[in-house]
């Protein structure tokens, strides 16, 4: 698991801000920004308590979540799934996803999630730090290149299988 981040002051509001691994006590929160994020998007979570332990605390986690806590309110959190590219022996994070509440925006807790996720996938020996979102989804897009991210050409077609 990765070191807590100090606590610290948004830059944009002076707000305390601390970013730390999500530990078990976060569940029911976190769970609830997740569905947030989901509903967001048009689809609908179906992610429970249970589940989201195991791809957290599982002896091989699957994910990495980080949130942000201003006031001793989880107010935000970030989603870090690894990733691979095999044939440079090489590790890459991807960021899969970014949420802050509404009422929180604008203030630099993305940023700091961000700059978090970044900390993170460093210290796991990460070469690079991925992040996607929709088309037409502009605000994040000019967010992301705000804080560093630099646009990723298409590698060409994708497909998926389902697997039930």
């Amino acid at each position: 698991m990765t070191k807590p981040h100090p606590a610290k002051t948004s830059h944009l509001t002076h707000v305390p801000l601390s970013i730390r691994p999500m530990e078990r006590t976060d569940c029911a929160r976190v769970l609830q920004m997740i569905d947030a994020l989901t509903r967001h998007h048009g689809d609908r979570m179906s992610l429970d308590e249970a589940s989201l332990i195991d791809l957290i605390y599982a002896p091989s986690p699957w994910a990495r979540i980080l949130v942000a806590e201003s006031h001793g309110k989880t107010v935000g959190y970030a989603a870090l799934v690894g990733g691979l590219q095999l044939q440079f022996g090489l590790r890459t994070m991807d960021l899969h996803h970014l949420y802050v509440d509404a009422d929180q925006r604008g203030m630099g807790i993305g940023r700091a999630l961000i700059e978090a996720a970044r900390e993170t996938a460093r210290n796991l020996d990460c070469v690079q730090l991925t992040v996607g979102t929709h088309v037409e989804n502009k605000p994040a897009q000019a967010a992301y290149l705000a804080c560093g991210f630099e646009p990723l050409a298409p590698r060409g077609p994708r497909f998926v299988m389902t697997l039930s």
